[in-house]
C-alpha cells in the first residue's frame, strides 16, 4: 500500500512539473493592450485643424511584453501641449506554440448628449466575436423609392405606370462587424491565434465613417531582432517558402483626411437629435437640407468622400518642417544587413509608395544565380502572406485600399548615406488642393542618417508672369493663386491673394502672404498696345521692355 501511494506522489507531481513549462508558455503567448478611441484634432502644414476621432494608447499591463506607440511621435502630449491625433502600432511578439492578444479597448467616442458605439477588426486576423457578435440595424424606409433611378422597384410589366414604385424586402444592415463597445464602456476583444506578418487594425463600425475619422493603426505580430540577432518576420513554411529574417524593421503607414466629410460628421454627432440610423436626405424637412429644423441629425454621405490631404504615420509633409517626416527604423543604430519596410494602406485610395535610392538583395533567386544587390526592394509578404518563389525586386509597389505589404531594403552603406525617401507614386503630394511639394513624402533614417543637405530644399524664386487673356475693359480674376500667379514660380506655396486693383493701364497690384516670404507687393504692369513684348516683376516694382 505505502508503494502504490509513493508511485500516485511521483505521477502527480510528473504532472505538475510537465504542466507548469506549457503554462509558462501560454502565459508569455498571451498578450494584453490598452486602447482607447476618442475624439480628437490635427493640425496640418497649412495651419487648419482638422477634428479627427483616434486611438490611444493605454496603461501598459504588468508583466506583458506587447508594445503600443504612436506611429507619429510629434504627436505625444507633453508638459505644455495636449496630445494630439495619430495612428498607433500595436507589436506582439511571436509564439509558436499560439500567440493571443487582448485587446481592452475603452470607448470614448462621447460628444456631450450624443455619443456613438464603436468595435475593432484586425484586417486578416479572426477573434473571438467575428462573425458571431456582429449588431444590424433595420434598413432604411424606401417606400417612395422612384423606378427611373431603382428599376427594380417599378411597377410590374404591363401595369400601369404609377412613378412610385415597390420596393422589394430588405434585409437589415450591419452597424458593427464584431464585438461592439458601448459608450463609456471598456470591452476585452481578445485573438486567440495571431498568425505573423504586418496587418490592419480599424474600426468596425460605419467604417466608411469610423475609418476616414482616423479609427486605424497598425499590428505587428513578429520575432524583433535584438541583441544583435536577427529577427524573424516569417518562419519557414515547409521547404518551399524559407524564413524572412531582417535587421531593422519601420512601419509606414498611409492615410488621407477628407475636411469636408470630418467636419460634418464633426457637426452631426453634436448637434441635438443627432441618430447614427438616420439616412441623408437633401429633400425638404430632412437631415441633409440646410433648411431643415433636423438639419445634421445624420451622417454626411459617404459617397462624396474627397480627400485633400494626404499622410504618412500620421503626418502631412511639411517643406518647412522636414525633420517632422523623419521615421527611424528599430533599432535605430548599430544596424546592419536589411531593414523589413511594413506598408500599410489606411486610406480609401489606392497608393503607390516607392522608395529612393533603396537597394536589395533578393533572398531567393534562380538556380545557377548568384545574389546580387539590385536597385528597388524585394516583396515579401502580402497581407501577411509570405510570398513563394524567386523574390520579386520593384521600384514601387501597387496599395489598394486596407492592403498590405512588406518589402526588404538593405543597409545603406555608403559614408554620408542620407535617409531613405518614400513618396506616393500615384502622386498625393498635395495639401488642400493648392499647396505643393506636400502629401505622401518621408524620410526613413538607418543608424541616425538625417535629411538630404540643405541644398535640396532650395528657397522660392518668383517668375515673370504673362497673361494673354487680359483686355482692355475686362477683369482677368484668377481665384486659385496655384494655378495664376505662383503657378510658374518655385518654393512658393501656401499664399493667398488678399488684394488686387485694375486700372487703365492695365496693371494689377497683388499682395501675396506666405511663409516663405514677408508679406511684399507683386506688381504686374501688363504690357500690351504699347510695343511692349515682356515683362518682369520682382519685390516691390516693375519694369516692362522690349525684345
Amino acid at each position: 500500500m505505502r508503494t502504490n501511494n509513493m508511485k500516485a506522489i511521483l505521477k502527480a507531481a510528473l504532472r505538475v512539473v510537465c504542466i507548469l513549462p506549457f503554462a509558462a508558455v501560454v502565459a508569455f503567448g498571451q498578450q494584453t493592450v490598452n486602447l482607447t478611441a476618442g475624439p480628437t484634432t490635427v493640425t496640418l502644414p497649412d495651419g487648419s485643424t482638422v477634428p479627427m476621432w483616434g486611438y490611444s494608447c493605454g496603461t501598459v499591463v504588468t508583466g506583458g511584453t506587447a508594445t503600443c506607440a504612436l506611429l507619429n511621435p510629434l504627436a505625444a502630449a507633453t508638459t505644455t501641449t495636449a496630445a494630439t491625433w495619430s495612428p498607433v502600432v500595436i507589436t506582439v511578439p511571436y509564439v509558436a506554440t499560439g500567440t493571443s492578444l487582448t485587446i481592452n479597448l475603452t470607448n470614448s467616442l462621447t460628444f456631450g448628449a450624443n455619443s456613438v458605439p464603436t468595435s475593432l477588426l484586425i484586417v486578416g486576423q479572426l477573434d473571438a466575436g467575428l462573425g458571431t457578435s456582429a449588431t444590424s440595424t433595420a434598413s432604411p424606409d424606401h417606400t417612395n423609392a422612384q423606378p427611373l433611378t431603382w428599376p427594380i422597384a417599378a411597377d410590374p410589366p404591363g401595369a400601369p405606370m404609377t412613378g412610385v414604385g415597390t420596393p422589394p424586402a430588405q434585409g437589415p444592415r450591419v452597424q458593427s462587424f464584431s464585438t461592439e463597445v458601448a459608450p463609456g464602456a471598456t470591452t476585452p476583444v481578445t485573438w486567440t491565434a495571431l498568425r505573423p506578418g504586418t496587418y490592419l487594425i480599424e474600426s468596425g463600425t460605419h467604417p466608411s465613417i469610423q475609418g476616414p475619422m482616423g479609427l486605424y493603426g497598425i499590428l505587428v505580430v513578429t520575432t524583433a531582432p535584438a541583441g544583435g540577432v536577427a529577427g524573424t518576420a516569417y518562419p519557414a513554411v515547409g521547404t518551399t517558402v524559407p524564413a524572412v529574417t531582417y535587421n531593422a524593421e519601420v512601419p509606414v503607414l498611409l492615410s488621407e483626411i477628407d475636411p469636408v466629410q470630418n467636419n460634418a460628421v464633426t457637426a452631426a454627432v453634436n448637434t441635438a437629435g443627432f441618430t447614427e440610423t438616420a439616412v441623408w436626405s437633401g429633400q425638404p424637412n430632412q437631415c441633409g437640407n440646410p433648411s431643415s429644423a433636423n438639419y445634421h441629425t445624420c451622417y454626411p454621405p459617404a459617397v462624396n468622400y474627397t480627400p485633400l490631404y494626404y499622410l504618412i504615420n500620421g503626418v502631412a509633409f511639411n517643406k518647412t518642417s522636414p525633420s517632422s517626416s523623419l521615421f527611424p527604423v528599430s533599432p535605430a543604430t548599430g544596424v546592419t544587413g536589411s531593414v523589413l519596410v511594413r506598408f500599410v494602406n489606411a486610406g480609401l485610395r489606392m497608393h503607390v509608395p516607392s522608395i529612393v535610392g533603396s537597394v536589395t538583395t533578393p533572398a531567393v533567386v534562380p538556380t545557377g544565380t548568384t545574389a546580387a544587390a539590385v536597385s528597388g526592394f524585394s516583396l515579401v509578404a502580402e497581407d501577411g502572406n509570405p510570398l513563394p518563389g524567386v523574390s520579386r525586386v520593384q521600384s514601387e509597389v501597387f496599395l489598394a485600399a486596407g492592403k498590405t505589404y512588406d518589402v526588404m531594403v538593405n543597409v545603406p552603406t555608403a559614408a554620408g548615406a542620407t535617409a531613405l525617401p518614400v513618396y506616393d507614386r500615384e502622386l498625393s503630394l498635395s495639401a488642400n488642393a493648392i499647396a505643393r511639394d506636400a502629401g505622401m513624402v518621408a524620410y526613413i533614417g538607418v543608424n541616425g542618417s538625417g535629411l538630404p543637405a540643405a541644398p535640396a530644399f532650395a528657397g522660392a524664386i518668383a517668375r515673370p508672369d504673362t497673361y494673354n487673356s487680359v483686355l482692355a475693359g475686362q477683369t482677368l480674376t484668377v481665384s486659385d493663386p496655384g494655378k495664376g500667379l505662383i503657378a510658374n514660380d518655385t518654393n512658393v506655396f501656401g499664399v493667398q491673394v488678399v488684394g488686387s486693383r485694375t486700372d487703365s493701364e492695365p496693371e494689377r497690384d497683388v499682395y501675396l502672404l506666405g511663409p516663405s516670404y514677408s508679406l511684399y507687393l507683386l506688381r504686374q504692369r501688363c504690357c500690351y498696345g504699347r510695343g511692349m513684348l515682356f515683362q518682369h516683376h520682382c519685390f516691390g516694382n516693375t519694369w516692362c521692355g522690349t525684345a
